[in-house]
Formats: C-alpha cells, structure tokens, sequence
C-alpha cells in the first residue's frame, strides 16, 4: 500500500515552517502528505480529510483516508482534549496507524531507563517526587540540583539550586528568562523552591559538572529516527550552548546551536570521532528501550544528552514530540533532509504492513 501521510497538529502549527517542509519533501518524492487539525476529521464515517498540502496560494482542500499519521500535536493540553481523542478513536475504527502517540512525563522516561542496566548508568540521579529532605542531601553531595516539573517544556519551570559558600541560590528559568535568588538560610530556598512549583509534580536531579565550549554549559540534542527497517538512526546531531546567563541551554532561553563536530574535535582533538560514537550507541540503545516499554509506535525521538567531566554519557531528557531548533544551524541542512526522509521511510513502512499481526509496530512490542 502507498504511503498517504496525514500530519496530526494543532490549529496554531498546520502551515508551521517544519510541516511546510514535510509537505515540500514529500511532493519531491511522490509522496501524499498533508497536515490536518482535529475540525478536519469528524468521524470514522467521513469519506474526505480536510486538511492542508497543495502549493500556492489555495493550499487547503480535501484529502483521501491517510494510511499513516504522524502525531505533532503540538502541547500536552492539546493532546488529552476530548477532539484529539476523537481523532485517535476514528484512526483506531478506520485502522489507521499512527505514530509517536504521546508526550512522554520525565518520570515515566526515568523509571523505564533506570531498570535496564545499560540505560541506568547514562542517568543522572535522580528522586521522583518533592521531597525536601532528598533535596537537601543531594545539594550536599553535588553541590547543585535541578527541580523540573514532570511534564514542562522548553525548560519552563525549572529550579536550579546551588550551594554558594554559605548561601544558597535558586535559578528560576520562565518566561521572562533566568531569575537568580538568593538565601542566607538552606530551608528558605527550598521552600521557596517547593512555593515556585506550584504543586506540580517534579524530578529532583543532580547537577552534573559538564563538559564546557567557549566558558558556557554545553549539551547536544541528538535527533533519532526510525528507518524502512524498523532500525533505529541518528539524524543529527547539534550541539547546544547555553547563554551565559541561564540555567539550561534551550534556545527559547538565549542559547544557540553550534556544529556538534566542532565541538567535539575542541574537546578531543583526533578522538572527536571515538565520542561521537560513544553518544550515538547510548541514543541508540534509549530509544530502543523506550520503544520497547513505553510505545512500539515511536518512529522519532528528541534527546537531550551531555558529556560530563568524568567522561560518562549522560542523558537529560528524552522528548517524544521534538523541536527542529538544531537543524537551523547551515552545518544541518542536510541533516534536516535526512531527517525529512527517514519519517517518510518510516511511515511507508508502516503502510505497506497490510494486517495489524504484520504490523510493525506490534512486532516491536513482541520483540521486547
């Protein structure tokens, strides 16, 4: 069966420059792909899609059932709505396969990751929960630690507290940027801590001493697909490089991306190659856990690693709705068709699985 490829979204990024991408790939290599919201699809009984993928100035119109959806719905309030849930009942009567069907909460990532063995040791410590006494002794043992909220994004919302001498700071990172605070008294900053989560559930994580470029935070988005062959692969790689006066290295928060190989050959000169490598098989080795225990749809993932003094691969975060900030480096450009690619491959195999017992994605989840 030929790949029709619906693109699921919310209202504010049907004709967002990504999706606008995938629309132009896909027209190069004769290929249906088209973006639609949940007003585009009433029900299981409609026999059009309204949705959006001409060129020029009239790019909406009707579209046949898609084979394949891929899931860019585009914030966690959006994806639990009661007409994202209708969408995913019709694809599920129509037998329509789609892919990546969730955000991911970072302590359900972290309890799957923590129980194999080679996973574990990429992870930073970590306690899942608000728990003061467990903050206290962290900051003690690191000198520093991140509070994030389980199910935040773009950094928002993330605490960093660090013992300075006899002081205590906190690091707020919203909206607005990075607020530092300062407290003579250990129990006020973490009370102020607790205030500022606002009862959201959290991770309480230790601070790792990174690996810097040019005196700043460092740490790598590494952009993995899934292929024709059901086989996970790295896109890309880009390193991110955090504004001198934040707390995390998101774009959204001033930092910028670098040519990851750049920084890896200041780092370790011929060797660059040999710690390149040793990322891309703990990625690797992630998203084949993930896949395993979480969701055997997953066709591309988003993670946050980061190299850490000792020389351990440690990974931060895993994002299953994942931002392209990284491919708008020039070093990326073709990183970011490869990318385009690899989805298209990944969606035409799905496709051409006729019966949900050849399903791919339900032999991934035998396989585990």
């Amino acid at each position: 069966m030929n790949l029709i490829l619906g693109i699921l979204t919310s209202e504010q990024n049907v004709r967002s420059p990504y999706i606008r991408s995938l629309l132009r790939t896909g027209r190069e290599r004769g290929v249906m792909v088209f973006s639609f919201t949940p007003r585009g699809l009433t029900d299981a009984g409609a026999r059009f899609v309204e949705g959006f993928g001409g060129a020029g100035e009239r790019p909406k119109g009707v579209f046949p059932w898609p084979t394949v959806v891929y899931n860019r719905v585009a914030t966690r309030k959006d994806e639990v709505s009661p007409s994202v849930e209708r969408v995913k009942w019709a694809l599920r009567q129509r037998g329509v396969r789609y892919f990546n069907e969730r955000f991911f909460n970072k302590r359900e990532v972290d309890q799957v990751l923590r129980a194999d063995s080679e996973t574990a040791l990429l992870l930073p410590d970590t306690v899942s929960g608000w728990d003061a006494h467990r903050v206290s002794e962290m900051l003690t043992r690191y000198g520093s630690v991140f509070v994030k909220p389980i199910s935040g994004s773009f950094g928002e919302g993330i605490c960093q507290l660090t013992q300075v001498g006899n002081r205590y700071r906190m690091d707020v990172r919203g909206q607005l940027g990075t607020v530092p605070r300062f407290y003579d008294d250990r129990d006020d900053c973490l009370e102020s801590c607790r205030a500022q989560l606002g009862g959201w559930a959290c991770v309480i994580q230790e601070g790792i001493d990174l690996l810097t470029y040019e005196e700043a935070k460092t740490d790598f988005r590494v952009h993995v697909h899934r292929d024709a062959r059901l086989e996970w692969k790295v896109a890309a790689i880009g390193a991110k490089v955090a504004h001198h006066s934040a707390i995390t290295t998101h774009v959204h928060s001033g930092g910028h991306v670098e040519d990851s190989d750049s920084v890896f050959k200041a780092w370790f000169g011929e060797k660059s190659g040999e710690a390149r490598e040793r990322m891309e098989s703990a990625a690797i080795r992630v998203c084949q856990r993930l896949t395993e225990q979480l969701d055997p749809s997953l066709g591309e993932l988003g993670l946050d690693m980061g190299l850490a003094r000792d020389g351990r691969v440690v990974l931060f975060e895993a994002n299953s709705k994942p931002g392209r900030a990284i491919f708008s480096h020039r070093s990326l450009v073709d990183a970011a068709r490869v990318s385009r690619d690899l989805l298209l491959a990944y969606g035409q195999a799905l496709s051409q699985s006729r019966s949900r017992s050849d399903s791919p994605t339900e032999k991934a989840g035998k396989s585990s």
